[in-house]
């Protein structure tokens, strides 16, 4: 506490005399007690009495501050010795309504831990002020900056008086360096921290219109109505039957003992079985249940819910919450939202029965994915819906063209292989399939396959998917065979194509390879013959990552990107060959020296933190920068087809708010990093 306010607390001096105490202060040099004792203004023992008590203050406060660490995590972890020397080097400090902190842009100087009262953590973007959150007591903030030695990236500004324990750059560094517990601490903050800035600042649309971004942060839990009915297996129909009509014709859920799902009962099954079978209304509600259901966790997303209803083709979930059923989520809900749209694109696709109207379904996939980027969705998310709508239209003109080629000689699979294998389908997708099938005495059987394909290839291409340039299809022959020629061919290509470093650019789509229609169990024994091979061939996987490993990250020595010099592309980058490839291709090698059979970039991802590869913090980092490559990819193909030009992987940095730049910077800083997990974990030479 300030001298003066003891002195007046004390009944030394009044509120005239602080005044002019101040005054006095502001106007000369000279410690305050000293001036106040030379005018007379008070005695030598109320001046000893004050000091005496201020002292007593600041020797509580250090035992306040020493007691107050020892609740806040990490501190509570530390010895009482370094947690003491730690509190001695930091200062209360109180700080008004309405005080900015911290201005965003600033040079850190200090770091904060809230022991009273509130703040707002904001954006301030060309004076759009975009709010990340409020912080209280325990929360700590400013320790970026001085970690990272860059501007401030948000502003602090207090809420209600607020007081907060503060630590200086050199006494905060110093006990990061002497006490290694708060690198792991900071790291999962800064990780967490950087994932809701993400949300926040990837929903900006530049170019393309305003972004309503609600859904991306709207959970299932949110979306499940309130009033939900429940019934056990033993109850009759008739029983069931009065709580679909209490519940507004909504589905009622059969649970176990324990509140697990077992089955769900609607108006159809009790009509159907009533009426049309003659069932008595006394029979227990088991034997008329459907069984067949889908569930998803209440902590997930809208578009979470609407992928699955799409992957499994229908239109009720039921939401759980640690197995125990909470709601069911029905088509009607998707209504009052955009999901609806998609779900009876998805009908429309698979009941076509021309070309003609898969073609005019095509283009109706691109304005979903512009209706999913508006609203919010995740790039992920938004992909994974694409990939479902384009895997439907691809089995509907299979189909088709199975319809007219007559029955099919033997088991087969078709494959998607690059970004369609991975589910990662943007607007720049072309073909990437082939074609694997069982051998057959039938000297017929591989003409009819060769048929199909070309069949099969032409009408993609007349629905709008563009022949593969490099001439991954099924009608090229590398790319065609029965199951033991495609065993020969990986055989080749692991132990003889790769040694000679060539067709290494067919290698990486191949390991991409899953089954979009037909028998998964050819999908199956091939990556099972090709794990094999690259346990056996332990040069292939090094071969491959040598190049990726040595792309070097667009930044140059300030931080700022690196772009195109010259020619068509002057003054942009390539996010895909920059960022996404080095990305993507590190993680598939990673996932297939784990023998990971997934194929998706972020269910690889979570499989390798299993392995223990990653960390689950450095995982959710790579996921982040992998979203932040496809969303502002996706923007900005959406952005070339709104100005009239041919969507491109090139982006202008300069369109990009401050923020947003910085949120680029870090997901090249991610890739770098990946690339050294590769360059050690595939024990590879370092040729930079």
């Amino acid at each position: 506490m300030e001298l003066e306010s003891i002195l007046l607390k004390l009944g030394h001096i009044d509120e005239e005399g602080l005044r002019r105490a101040r005054e006095m202060k502001n106007a000369r040099e000279g410690d305050l007690g000293d001036l106040l004792l030379a005018h007379g203004m008070i005695s030598d023992g109320a001046l000893q009495e004050a000091l005496q008590v201020q002292k007593s203050l600041e020797d509580g406060e250090k035992e306040d501050k020493q007691a107050f660490l020892t609740g806040i995590v990490p501190f509570n972890s530390l010895h009482s010795a370094d947690l003491r020397a730690i509190a001695e080097g930091m200062d209360w400090v109180r700080h008004r309504s309405g005080e900015t902190i911290i201005k965003q842009g600033s040079k850190g100087t200090y770091f904060y831990i809230v022991k009273t009262g509130l703040v707002r953590v904001y954006l301030d973007e060309d004076g759009k002020e975009t709010v990340l959150g409020f912080l209280g007591e325990g929360d700590c903030f400013g320790e970026m900056s001085l970690l990272n030695k860059e501007p401030t990236n948000a502003t602090i500004q207090v809420v209600e008086q607020t007081l907060t324990l503060r630590q200086g750059e050199e006494r905060f560094l110093e006990m990061m360096h002497t006490n290694p517990v708060f690198y792991k601490f900071f790291n999962q903050l800064f990780t967490k921290r950087m994932k809701r800035i993400y949300r926040e600042l990837l929903s900006e649309n530049p170019g393309i219109g305003q972004v309503e971004p609600f859904l991306f942060r709207k959970q299932i839990s949110e979306i499940v109505p309130s009033y939900q009915q429940f019934c056990g297996a033993e109850e009759t129909v008739q029983e069931v039957a009065l709580k679909i009509l209490d519940g507004d014709s909504r589905p009622v859920i059969v649970v176990d003992s324990d509140a697990r799902p077992k089955g769900v009962v609607g108006t159809n099954q009790i009509l159907r079985s009533v009426i049309l079978e003659g069932m008595a209304p006394d029979q227990q509600v088991n034997v008329i249940m459907d069984r067949n259901f889908h569930t998803i966790d209440i902590n997930s997303f809208f578009f979470d819910a609407l992928h699955e209803m799409v992957k499994h083709k229908t239109d009720r979930l039921i939401a759980v919450d640690r197995e125990r059923a909470v709601g069911i989520m029905t088509g009607l809900d998707m209504l009052r939202f955009r999901g609806r749209e998609v779900l009876s694109l998805l009908r429309n696709l698979e009941t076509a029965s021309t070309m003609g109207e898969l073609n005019l379904l095509r283009a109706e996939i691109e304005k979903v994915l512009r209706a999913l980027v508006s609203d919010g969705a995740l790039a992920s998310q938004a992909c994974r819906i694409v990939s479902e709508l384009n895997d439907r239209m691809v089995r509907r003109v299979i189909q088709l063209t199975e319809e007219a080629k007559g029955s099919i000689p033997c088991p087969y699979a078709w494959l998607g292989l690059g970004s369609e294998g991975r589910k990662e389908q943007t607007l720049l997708t072309d073909q990437d399939n082939a074609i694997i099938f069982l051998d057959s005495s039938d000297g017929d059987t591989p003409a009819y396959f060769s048929s199909l394909s070309a069949s099969v290839v032409n009408s993609l291409a007349e629905c709008g998917l563009p022949l593969c340039k490099g001439g991954i299809m099924a009608t090229n022959p590398k790319y065609f065979g029965t199951l033991d020629e495609w065993k020969r061919r990986a055989a080749y290509w692991i132990t003889t194509a790769v040694r000679q470093e060539t067709n290494l650019s067919d290698l990486y789509v191949v390991l991409d390879f899953r089954t979009t229609h037909g028998d998964h169990r050819l999908e199956t024994e091939l990556k099972s013959h090709m794990s094999t091979l690259i346990r056996e061939n332990g040069y292939f996987l090094k071969i491959l990552a040598q190049n990726i490993v040595d792309i070097p990250i667009p930044l140059g020595f300030f931080k700022d990107f690196i772009v195109e010099k010259s020619g068509k592309y002057k003054n942009r980058l390539n996010l895909k060959n920059y960022g996404l490839v080095p990305l993507v291709t590190c993680v598939k090698l990673l996932a297939w020296s784990k023998d990971i059979f997934e194929v998706n970039t972020l269910e690889r991802l979570r499989a390798l933190t299993r392995t223990g590869i990653f960390s689950s913090d450095n995982a959710e980092f790579l996921e982040q920068a992998f979203e932040t490559f496809l969303t502002l990819r996706i923007r900005n193909n959406l952005n070339d087809i709104e100005q009239g030009r041919e969507p491109t992987n090139y982006l202008d940095p300069a369109v990009l708010s401050t923020r947003q730049k910085q949120l680029l910077k870090e997901s090249f800083h991610a890739v770098s990093q990946l690339q050294k997990t590769t360059r050690e974990a595939l024990k590879l030479q370092n040729r930079m």
